[in-house]
């Protein structure tokens, strides 16, 4: 019977760079209006509340991306367009691209409607 030598285990998270590398922890105590700013914060952004309080050392003030009404109306527009297109794909892959390409072209004049009216 051959001996055969261990094999290294592949799997999980490749190694970071060591630039990539945080070297230290720092733990911090705050009151409670503190803590539920930096929790609200995060929560808007969609993030890690370490990230919030990493952005507020590095740069001193964080950025919150929250879209205006006028942005989630075109968000909402953009959805139901991506969503009938879609649908047309399928459709032409099923019956071929013949069947759907007058409603096809319908789809692209309107987005081609929506993004003029909404450029800045």
């Amino acid at each position: 019977m051959d001996p055969t030598p261990p094999t290294t285990r592949q799997g999980g998270r490749p190694k970071k760079a060591d630039e990539d590398k945080r070297d230290y922890a720092v733990q911090v105590r705050m009151k409670a209006n503190g803590y539920e700013r930096i929790k609200a914060l995060a929560e808007q952004r969609g993030s890690s509340m370490a990230d919030v309080i990493r952005e507020l050392c590095t740069k001193g003030k964080v950025v919150v991306n929250t879209p205006t009404p006028e942005q989630e109306v075109i968000l909402r527009q953009l959805a139901g367009l991506s969503n009938n297109l879609n649908q047309l794909a399928r459709r032409a892959n099923a019956d071929g691209f013949a069947s759907v390409a007058l409603l096809v072209q319908h789809q692209v004049q309107a987005l081609g409607k929506l993004l003029d009216r909404y450029q800045p």
